[in-house]
């Protein structure tokens, strides 16, 4: 299913954790689908998708799965759900699956959906049979330690339900770690680990960087450098709570020093000690952000783009068919500026590694290694 939304247009996943961020068991242990597009304005729209193929008397049905399945589709925040299931798909159970935004199929209507949309495009990129072999074995190799455990369990589950900004910042911290992780001298299981997660890592972090860009649709330049600071800034505790939680502390602080006659000009030095501070790649991820801003219709393929050539080219370690080029526009100038783009906000970030960074500077089917830089400080870019 999530190959088959992958090749009709969708940023997609399956399988996605649900336990982990919720952190309470459930029944729904994770999703078969979530799929993600964006609308010309940029903003994220989601999708939901369950697939039940009994058929034996015991078989759930299909009415019962809609209601479930509308129910799942608020809990996540998703703006429609698909339900494809082996029988009982009648046309009254369509139309009351439409009357509560859940699309009900059979599997004979998948089948037809795949043949028009996938066709000879089986098996590429982070989907297919060899997509999900590859990912047994990197969940295996990945067990074996500890950092690598997490990493792979947050990109399964975690980060896809965290707004933007926060799984921007775990993400970049999530690479730092990886690039730190590499060397040529790895071994080959453990090797083609940290490739996976640096692709799976990376594709990520270009659809929330593409869903952060939404918030700069409707404010002035000078207001987005703000904006940008003030949520990377913030944590589990919103910035404007963090600043009367810092006025109070100051006030404290203050009364203090001066019971203890500490120099007035420390005094001062101690204001504001407890504010949060950006991390330092602030102005270089509002500049990035603004680009996508500015070419939103770049920005809507990026992630889908992006996640296809990652792990052909990443993981998989092989040139991309022309056919598979041409029709996802892997061979256009402005997907690869974008890939350069991000290559040199992830080095500013200390988020890169050598491997990664050739291939995200490359052409699609040779070695273009011209590179696009944003600048550390500033909003300027070259």
């Amino acid at each position: 299913m999530a190959q088959l939304w992958f090749w009709e247009g969708f940023y997609s996943r399956y399988g996605v954790n649900l336990e982990r961020y919720y952190q309470e068991p459930l029944v729904v242990t994770d999703l078969d689908l979530f799929a993600f597009d964006f609308t010309p304005h940029l903003y994220q729209i989601k999708h939901i998708g369950e697939v039940k193929s009994g058929t034996g008397k015991n078989a759930e049905k299909p009415l019962d799965r809609i209601v479930w399945l509308r129910g799942l589709r608020e809990l996540v925040g998703a703006d429609a759900a698909e339900l494809t299931m082996a029988k009982g798909v009648t046309d009254r159970i369509r139309h009351l699956g439409r009357s509560l935004d859940v699309t009900a199929q059979s599997v004979e209507d998948f089948e037809r959906r795949e043949g028009n949309a996938v066709g000879k495009m089986a098996d590429l990129g982070a989907h297919g049979v060899t997509a999900l072999s590859l990912e047994r074995e990197i969940r295996d190799v990945c067990r074996g330690e500890a950092e690598l455990d997490r990493a792979f369990k947050f990109l399964r589950g975690e980060v896809l339900f965290l707004e933007p900004f926060l799984a921007i910042k775990q993400l970049i911290d999530l690479l730092q770690g990886i690039s730190r992780h590499w060397t040529p001298r790895l071994q080959d299981g453990e090797a083609r680990a940290v490739r996976w997660l640096a692709a799976e890592s990376v594709s990520i972090l270009a659809l929330k960087l593409v869903a952060a860009s939404a918030t700069a649709v409707t404010v002035s330049r000078s207001d987005w450098d703000g904006l940008v600071s003030e949520r990377l800034a913030e944590g589990a505790v919103p910035t404007h709570q963090m600043r009367k939680i810092s006025d109070a502390v100051d006030k404290y602080v203050a009364g203090v020093l001066a019971a203890a006659k500490v120099a007035p000009e420390i005094r001062t030095e101690a204001i504001g000690a407890f504010l949060p501070e950006p991390p330092h790649y602030a102005s270089s991820l509002a500049e990035l952000c603004w680009r996508l801003k500015s070419d939103a219709p770049v920005a809507r393929a990026l992630p889908r783009q992006l996640d296809l050539f990652l792990f052909e080219r990443l993981v998989k370690r092989r040139n991309i068919d022309a056919s598979v080029v041409a029709r996802l526009g892997l061979s256009r100038d402005a997907f690869g500026h974008m890939r350069r783009l991000l290559s040199s906000f992830l080095r500013a970030c200390e988020a890169n590694f050598d491997e990664l960074e050739q291939v995200l500077t490359s052409g699609a089917t040779a070695g273009d290694s011209s590179t696009a830089k944003i600048q550390t400080h500033g909003s300027a870019a070259t």
